[in-house]
């Protein structure tokens, strides 16, 4: 399997998702160790050993992870710029915050996660130096937070705007950048933590090309409050997505049914495919973690689940370049903006005019989907 190495060994004992221990999830349940020296500034594993092997395999990826790259910082980009700027984005204030935060973490995402693991997949190991990989870590678990959250977030205003279109004129958008802000420092604080428990413990890793963390020094309390506490936070947001999509769409057929004049169905679409599209694509990743949870007793050979660890992070990968296509597909005065908004930038950028958009108190208007419900 390519995981151990010639050092004194260690037990590394917490699966938890958002510290990212590829080696010791990949042995979940089981009794293998990872070894580690006891002592050290940062452990890179020899991708020459452990990697994968075949060359033909890793430039397939690398052009996945590049077109995810280059995706996300036109997409995003465009995304920020739009709605900035130009009012390009015409919903409800509070969802335009959530977007304009999720471009931002997808971002983030790419430039000191993505990028890095296809420029690691192409040298075959880590080129990039000690910092950056703490860098590429913090970021990595914390955005991956930060987007689940925003998705849940956004299916729960939505379906709230619709059950309760009067009460949502009122909803400001400082009371979202606040909610942001909150969701920002309790993801930071995960990745945060485990550091500080035991710096040496960051080092990057051949299963999937990208700086992880081993917890191997951590107590058995210690990671049993921290595994709790974290898969606590991915089972109520996965919830609290999924059942805010399903109340909406009920909600909006009843509405649509009662008033057809009184929904326009663009946010919905938005909402309710991005949630999908998220959760889908974290599915393989997720039903890694339920294997390895019970290999006791599937009894899944070591090489199998490393294969699903691998499917499952890049397909996962997928939620960072999704937002700019559903964000275009949904909603036509985004994609106004990329017509005739985009050839003004590219002839005349002094001159270039914003897209009008209509404010009142709760940013409702003819052109707004929020308008009425029961």
């Amino acid at each position: 399997s390519g995981i151990n190495a010639e050092y004194g060994t260690s037990v590394c004992p917490c699966p938890s998702p958002f510290v990212q221990l590829p080696a010791a999830l990949l042995y979940a349940g089981s009794n293998t160790t990872v070894n580690f020296p006891s002592s050290l500034i940062m452990m890179h594993e020899d991708c020459s050993t452990k990697g994968i092997q075949d060359a033909a395999v890793r430039q397939l990826l690398v052009g996945y992870k590049s077109f995810i790259v280059l995706s996300t910082l036109v997409g995003d980009t465009l995304i920020l710029l739009g709605s900035l700027r130009y009012g390009a984005i015409r919903l409800h204030k509070i969802l335009v915050t959530f977007i304009r935060y999720m471009a931002l973490a997808d971002l983030l995402l790419t430039v000191f996660s993505v990028g890095p693991g296809a420029a690691s997949l192409a040298a075959n190991g880590w080129i990039l130096g000690d910092t950056p990989c703490y860098i590429s870590y913090v970021v990595n678990a914390s955005c991956e937070a930060v987007i689940a959250q925003l998705v849940s977030a956004l299916a729960l205003t939505k379906t709230l705007i619709v059950r309760y279109p009067l009460r949502a004129l009122h909803f400001s958008s400082r009371a979202a950048h606040l909610a942001v802000c909150i969701m920002w420092i309790c993801s930071l604080s995960i990745p945060l933590a485990a550091i500080t428990r035991d710096v040496d413990g960051v080092y990057f890793s051949c299963a999937v090309y990208n700086c992880a963390y081993e917890c191997s020094s951590w107590s058995e309390l210690g990671n049993s409050v921290f595994d709790i506490s974290v898969g606590l936070t991915v089972v109520v947001t996965l919830l609290v997505t999924v059942v805010s999509s399903v109340v909406l769409i009920v909600l909006a057929r009843r509405v649509a049914e009662r008033y057809p004049r009184g929904l326009q169905w663009q946010g919905v679409l938005t909402v309710v495919l991005t949630a999908s599209a998220h959760i889908l694509a974290s599915l393989p990743l997720v039903s890694y973690f339920i294997a390895s949870f019970y290999n006791d007793q599937l009894g899944l050979v070591p090489e199998y689940l490393l294969v699903m660890f691998r499917y499952g992070w890049n397909v996962a990968l997928l939620g960072a370049v999704i937002n700019f296509y559903i964000v275009t597909l949904t909603l036509p005065s985004f994609r106004e903006f990329l017509g005739s908004g985009l050839r003004a930038i590219a002839a005349h950028p002094p001159q270039l005019q914003r897209v009008p958009q209509i404010r009142t108190e709760g940013d409702s208007s003819s052109d707004h989907e929020d308008d009425i419900s029961e």
